[in-house]
């Protein structure tokens, strides 16, 4: 948490007007270099970052997952139409994309696994 709200501070702090995605996108991945670069060993930073309705940054950094063979344990899907359900493998928990989407509309979950 600690880590977002500095992050949040410093894009406050230094871009006046929003910038274009791509430099939005090459300051927020300098920032994270920044964060991690402390200790990158111990450091494990996922996050997801909206920015208006259609706009979201992903960052992953594995830290000391790095050389693990389950990556960093951030894994997503993207469906498209024709939409089904997800279902999560260790828990009694589904969602069925088709009722909130339509064919125009592609769709991405994220989990985290330990």
């Amino acid at each position: 948490e600690a880590i977002f709200c500095a992050l949040l501070g410093v894009l406050k702090a230094n871009l006046e007007t929003p910038p274009s995605l791509p430099v939005s996108h090459d300051y927020i991945n300098k920032l994270c270099k920044e964060i991690v670069s402390v200790n990158p060993d111990e450091t494990i930073l996922n996050f997801l970052l909206g920015c208006g309705r259609y706009v979201q940054f992903a960052y992953s950094w594995p830290g000391a997952w790095l050389r693990s063979t389950m990556c960093n344990g951030l894994y997503y899907i993207v469906q498209e139409s024709p939409f089904t359900a997800s279902h999560l493998s260790d828990m009694d928990y589904a969602v069925d994309f088709s009722e909130m989407n339509t064919d125009e509309d592609r769709v991405a979950a994220t989990a985290f696994v330990l």
